[in-house]
């Protein structure tokens, strides 16, 4: 392993690129549910995150979408009066409800999930499947590391 750069061209920062490309996959698939589902950043986060990990307390959701408890109560009260989410008291603690996504949430979840597959096979053209594979898994540590260095800048 190399010796750690304690000096970097801007061009060089990881940061600048990831939050860029961020940005423009944020608003591609923000572009794409508010013109063909009707739904704004949070509703669509929402929606995609309830289809990987429902049941699931708001709390919780807010956790996974990195955002603002308010926030995200908003987006679940305007899904629920859509009939996209349903609520449940928890089993587990009745001050607590989990939320789910109705039969209606689990269709539009399917197309937004068609969506995003679409746009990634756009994205990654060109690359091999060993590609593709190397970069998710670079992507991945990156991730890791980055979470790391969150929880130790907490202070």
């Amino acid at each position: 392993m190399s010796a750690p750069r304690t000096s970097f061209p801007a061009a060089d920062l990881i940061a600048p690129h990831v939050n860029t490309l961020s940005k423009y996959l944020t608003r591609a698939a923000v572009n794409q549910a508010r013109s063909n589902f009707e739904l704004g950043q949070v509703e669509w986060q929402v929606v995609t995150l309830l289809g990987v990990f429902q049941p699931i307390s708001i709390r919780e959701l807010t956790f996974h979408a990195l955002l603002d408890a308010a926030q995200v109560s908003r987006a679940v009260a305007a899904l629920a009066k859509r009939g996209l989410v349903s609520r449940r008291q928890s089993p587990e603690d009745r001050r607590e409800a989990k939320l789910t996504l109705t039969a209606a949430g689990r269709s539009l979840h399917a197309d937004l999930t068609v969506a995003a597959v679409e746009r990634n096979n756009t994205l990654l053209e060109g690359f091999s499947a060993k590609e593709t594979r190397a970069l998710i898994e670079k992507l991945d540590i990156l991730i890791e590391r980055a979470k790391v260095l969150a929880d130790e800048s907490k202070g």
